[in-house]
């Protein structure tokens, strides 16, 4: 009966395989500067093995001209758990659309974000996750600063 399986599986033709399509994010260039964005979607939090912390993608579109540029947020390097320290880019992100800091105990839900308009500095992002120089092809537009907060 073993020899009868084995013979199954070795008639067995291999499968075809498709190439693969490219289904991650477009990261689009725009020149460095400040704009005025508005954030639509937050993509996260994901665990950044390279980074060895956790962090999520603001997609902003530019409302004055066609694409969107992306800006990274740390949630911390606890792999069991998302949290924010003080001096974190994201409390002080979170604590001017919230108007004030949070109460003790209060989540502070990325969620926040979503919808609102930001004065923004764009930069050109030039390594990967590993310090390595990106090729001119592999450049791409990334918000470095959150400078304002503009409301709703």
């Amino acid at each position: 009966m073993a020899t009868a399986r084995k013979m199954v599986k070795s008639e067995r033709k291999p499968k075809k395989m498709d190439a693969p399509v490219w289904e991650g994010t477009e990261y689009p260039r725009h020149p460095p500067g400040v704009y005025d964005v508005r954030c639509n979607q937050v993509q996260g939090p994901e665990w950044l093995r390279n980074h060895r912390r956790w962090s999520i993608r603001l997609e902003c579109n530019l409302p004055t001209e066609e694409g969107n540029v992306s800006g990274f947020l740390n949630l911390g390097d606890d792999p069991e758990r998302t949290h924010v320290r003080r001096h974190s880019n994201y409390f002080k992100l979170w604590c001017k659309v919230n108007g004030g800091l949070p109460r003790k105990r209060q989540v502070m839900h990325w969620d926040a974000f979503v919808g609102k308009f930001f004065r923004v500095r764009v930069v050109e992002a030039t390594k990967n996750s590993k310090g390595e120089l990106l090729s001119e092809a592999e450049k791409y537009s990334k918000i470095e600063e959150f400078l304002e907060f503009l409301g709703p």
